[in-house]
């Protein structure tokens, strides 16, 4: 007896297609967050902020004063100019109307939301990039009481990963720096990799054991010696070249013990970046739509949309931050 069923009917039957994306890898971004922001109004005629840090103090300038006497010699008060210059960024991506009309997605909108995505990581980039830079970068130091990128490299995971001790280590020399600090505490900007090693040190206080009401910042995990901890997915990576950001190591190489990590250890002002008086911040960048027929599209065929930024960063005085390099345990 002949069956109807869907093996019968195969060609009666089509695939469905959800219209909920599946959620996608986003990353969690902190370094711009933590950094001093300097105004550029518009219409100043410059394409550069100037930060300036003023002397320190100085007892050797204080005199012995004699009765009677004029004061002959006096303090001269200096300032050191930091310079940084703004460099624009952007892209743009191409839809076509037939998309538009018959797509099962809003492409337009999709488009527009990833390259936000790509806009606020290509900020948080280059901002990572000053502040690990091997010579013009914050203040070095390395995991476990090694002086040298080699020396680091040259240890065991066991010896070289990130541990309570050097979070207390670099707020100790924030300390001896006179850094200031930010809302009464020193910040780390962790990577997932190396909070896997400090999460488990006995002295990690998590944010779910804090006492006070303090408000958190966005991504913190928890404080150790007094540094807040605030997790970010974007970390500077190196493999056998110190200052050289890499996503995979070289087995064959010197260094075969995996990555190099840079925790990023800040007070106030150890780098900064533009507050823009417009609409060409990372945070709020310039967004241009183009959905009219033109001379190069006269039959409108096309929409494009893209955004624009101005941006820099750089490090304003080195020795109010420390960047922290490591090895993580982590080898899931």
């Amino acid at each position: 007896m002949a069956v109807t069923d869907t093996g019968t009917l195969t060609n009666t039957y089509q695939t469905y297609f959800s219209k909920k994306l599946l959620d996608h890898a986003v990353q969690e971004l902190r370094l711009n967050e933590f950094a001093m922001e300097a105004e550029l109004p518009r219409n100043v005629g410059s394409k550069e902020i100037q930060w300036y840090r003023p002397g320190v103090g100085d007892a050797t300038q204080v005199q012995t004063l004699s009765e009677g006497t004029p004061i002959s010699t006096f303090r001269n008060v200096t300032y050191t100019p930091v310079t940084a210059t703004l460099v624009q960024y952007g892209e743009a991506a191409k839809i076509t109307d037939v998309v538009t009309m018959t797509g099962l997605f809003d492409a337009l909108k999709q488009n527009i939301d990833t390259m936000g995505e790509d806009c606020a990581l290509q900020a948080d980039t280059l901002t990572r990039g000053a502040l690990t830079h091997a010579s013009t970068g914050l203040t070095k130091m390395y995991a476990q009481g090694q002086t040298t990128f080699a020396g680091l490299i040259g240890q065991t995971v066991a010896a070289s990963k990130l541990t309570g001790t050097d979070l207390l280590r670099a707020a100790t020399r924030l300390k001896i720096n006179r850094a200031p600090r930010i809302g009464g505490n020193y910040v780390a900007i962790i990577p997932p990799q190396c909070s896997f090693d400090i999460m488990r040190d006995g002295d990690f206080l998590d944010t779910a054991k804090y006492s006070n009401s303090q408000a958190l910042y966005k991504g913190e995990i928890g404080s150790l010696w007094g540094v807040r901890c605030v997790e970010a997915t974007n970390p500077h990576q190196e493999d056998e070249t110190e200052g050289t950001h890499t996503d995979t190591f070289n087995v064959a190489g010197s260094n075969t013990l995996g990555l190099v990590y840079s925790t990023i250890v800040t007070g106030r002002a150890s780098y900064g970046v533009p507050k823009l008086a417009g609409t060409q911040s990372p945070s709020k960048p310039t967004v241009i739509i183009n959905n009219k027929a033109d001379k190069a599209d006269p039959l409108n065929q096309f929409i494009t949309a893209g955004w624009k930024a101005f941006w820099a960063a750089k490090v304003l005085n080195p020795a109010f931050g420390i960047c922290l390099r490591a090895r993580s345990a982590f080898a899931g």
